[in-house]
């Protein structure tokens, strides 16, 4: 959104195949740029190329910027019913780790692990248990709701219940969580 260089927060919704990348101007906290990377290429083949590919993504969005700090989504510590697997938390894990510490030396800031629950409320967000449907989504809908003006990416969706529909993308999920992690890291860390 913002074409010039300035100090930024950088906030990071990591995963194996997509990661959502904020930035937010350090002082004033506005939104400087939001985008995913995606992580799905068949060119991908391992964990080491992925990690490759997210450093060259978030250097590439980052650009000029210089980088006060790095917040990123702490590692789950607990199985999920029916999401997670011990391996799949490992793996998140590791990942989580990997591209963490490649920020780290790319841009020599600090690396501040956030949890995501303390994020939503530093933000504002309530999770409602009435509303069934999965936190992920909900939090999305209040991320957009809260910034239309955001770049929120759209497409009309060829199949399914919204075929011929203007539809969000589905990783501005990870874009709407990576500015969660930004802003509530910010307010938790004044």
């Amino acid at each position: 959104m913002t074409t010039t260089a300035g100090t930024i927060i950088l906030g990071l919704d990591i995963s194996t195949s997509v990661v959502g990348v904020c930035l937010l101007d350090a002082s004033t906290g506005v939104l400087v740029d939001l985008q995913p990377i995606r992580l799905t290429s068949s060119k991908l083949l391992t964990m080491w190329d992925k990690a490759d590919a997210a450093i060259a993504g978030i250097k590439s969005i980052v650009g000029q910027h210089t980088v006060m700090k790095v917040y990123v989504e702490a590692n789950a510590k607990m199985f999920s019913v029916g999401f997670s697997s011990a391996d799949t938390l490992m793996t998140l894990a590791k990942f989580n780790g990997i591209v963490s510490y490649l920020c780290h030396k790319a841009f020599a800031a600090p690396i501040v692990d956030v949890n995501v629950s303390s994020a939503r409320k530093a933000v504002g967000f309530k999770n409602t248990k009435t509303d069934k449907r999965p936190v992920k989504e909900k939090v999305f809908e209040f991320v957009t709701t809260l910034h239309p003006e955001f770049p929120w990416k759209k497409h009309v969706a060829k199949t399914g219940k919204s075929q011929g529909q203007e539809v969000f993308d589905s990783d501005m999920k990870d874009c709407s969580d990576a500015w969660v992690i930004a802003a509530g890291g910010k307010n938790l860390c004044l």
